[in-house]
């Protein structure tokens, strides 16, 4: 069921990203895993994506993309009083990245939500800042998606040669990349945030429609690691690869491709309008194929959909902030522009959000 936002407009103020340094192409992955460049774009559409150096977290990316849409919105620290982080990689096991953002941005006040509802995770986030933003709560937050999935990577010591400190290559860690090459080459690392403001102007986000599916968890999830199991993590999994991500790609293909298409006509219907009425959908950077059958099923152009899957991979919770603050960078966010923000994901968990440009 599709639910509208309060009479007074919750706006995305300010957009701001971070990208990490390190950029490692399709040709760089075939140095360290039986790939090329042509077998990965054309099953996944990514030619590039970037990774943190060690030691770097989540929680790193997401005060840098937080400090730039602050500067984009011409505020400070002193002006936000909620914080919502999106992430499936968080720094630590326990606690998420909210607390840390929060402490590294320097905020005194205000609450701080961990949302971990992986490739869904910005778009539950930002429905929970305009939830809280609709009651009086709070009045201006920072909603930010961030990724480091550099960690999940079973690259080993072949991490060197991506970083240019040795051309010698490690053949253990070749087949364990080889192996897991179905998945691995899809991920990036990166951080998207935006800050939602309450004001009198009209538009704003409109209504928003979330859905789960706890049946579909199987589609995508980390079997090990949990507290299922007793010890919760020992060598038993790890040698079993249980604390690495699982994936039915072709049922995740079919439900995406569904699901998402029908939460934006979902969307649009309470907004009393048709798909022929959006300007833009900004939807989750899963799989290029992913977007292509979900423009067909929308009966969409690229222009309306776009994609920059090309030049980031995969960033799960970042996709949609990092795509929006690109299209809003280029010009091609207008005011008036209706906006439809649609994901799927693990869990499963997917949905949209209407959003009128003020």
């Amino acid at each position: 069921m599709a639910y509208g936002s309060a009479a007074m407009g919750n706006h995305i103020i300010g957009t701001g990203i971070a990208q990490p340094p390190l950029e490692v192409t399709n040709d760089d992955l075939s140095r360290i895993m039986d790939t090329s460049d042509d077998w990965i774009l054309r099953r996944t559409g990514v030619a590039r994506r970037r990774f943190v150096a060690p030691g770097t977290g989540a929680s790193d990316l997401a005060v840098e993309a937080c400090q730039l849409a602050l500067d984009s919105a011409d505020l400070t620290v002193d002006d936000i009083d909620l914080l919502v982080t999106a992430t499936m990689t968080p720094d630590y096991f326990a606690p998420g990245i909210a607390p840390l953002v929060h402490n590294k941005l320097g905020l005194e006040s205000g609450a701080a939500f961990d949302v971990r509802h992986q490739c869904s995770g910005f778009l539950y986030a930002l429905d929970l800042a305009d939830a809280q933003l609709a009651s009086g709560r709070a009045r201006t937050a920072l909603v930010v998606g961030a990724e480091v999935h550099a960690g999940y990577l079973r690259f080993g010591q072949n991490w060197d040669v991506l970083r240019g400190r040795t051309d010698t290559i490690n053949a253990a860690d070749y087949a364990a990349s080889t192996d897991s090459r179905g998945w691995a080459v899809l991920f990036g690392d990166g951080a998207g945030a935006m800050v939602l403001q309450a004001d009198e102007r009209s538009g704003g986000i409109s209504t928003s429609a979330l859905h789960t599916d706890g049946s579909l968890f199987k589609l995508i999830h980390v079997p090990g690691a949990g507290f299922v199991h007793q010890p919760w993590l020992d060598g038993t999994q790890l040698d079993a690869g249980l604390h690495l991500p699982h994936m039915d790609g072709s049922s995740l293909f079919k439900n995406a491709v569904r699901l998402m298409p029908a939460a934006v006509r979902e969307v649009a219907a309470a907004d009393g309008r048709t798909v022929d009425d959006i300007d833009l959908v900004v939807s989750h950077q899963a799989n290029d194929r992913i977007t292509v059958a979900m423009r067909a099923e929308l009966g969409v152009d690229v222009e309306t959909a776009p994609s920059n899957i090309a030049a980031h991979g995969n960033t799960t919770a970042a996709t949609l902030p990092i795509l929006f603050h690109e299209l809003r960078s280029q010009g091609q966010v207008q005011s008036g522009d209706y906006v439809v923000f649609t994901a799927f994901g693990a869990g499963a968990h997917w949905g949209a959000i209407g959003y009128v440009v003020p």
